[in-house]
């Protein structure tokens, strides 16, 4: 019998091995969604932001932080999103590039009155792939 418990004790622990990195694994479609739902509002919040930074009284340096704080939020979002609802987050990319290019087409010495009104359209097209993308996620 003693030559038979060292198989035993080395298959239970292979077996608790096994099972405890099969418990480790991706996470289950409910915490994917929940973690995009929850990098999507953060990403709507950082929206919100370069939304109320778009004034008359804004320096280009303004909108560009809140820029910023967009990219930041954005690249979350795409980490979490996954395949999740990868076809929503197509939407969502080509609206926050088109935002970054129309940002980064304000020259730093331009008066922003003139391009406020680029830049609301661009960021609400943002919005709105977000919104879809909420929407498919079922956030």
């Amino acid at each position: 019998m003693p030559k038979i418990r060292p198989f035993i004790a080395g298959s239970l622990a292979f077996g608790a091995a096994a099972a405890l990195i099969a418990g480790c694994g991706s996470p289950s479609p409910q915490e994917n969604v929940s973690q995009a739902c929850t990098a999507s509002e953060a990403f709507g919040a950082a929206l919100k932001t370069f939304q109320d930074t778009l004034t008359t009284d804004a320096t280009v340096e303004e909108i560009q932080a809140a820029r910023e704080g967009v990219r930041g939020t954005y690249a979350t979002l795409v980490n979490e999103v996954g395949d999740v609802a990868r076809d929503r987050m197509a939407e969502v990319e080509t609206a926050t590039n088109e935002l970054n290019a129309a940002v980064d087409a304000v020259p730093s010495d331009a008066a922003l009155s003139d391009a406020l009104g680029s830049l609301k359209n661009e960021a609400t097209d943002v919005v709105n792939a977000r919104n879809d993308l909420d929407n498919a996620l079922k956030c």
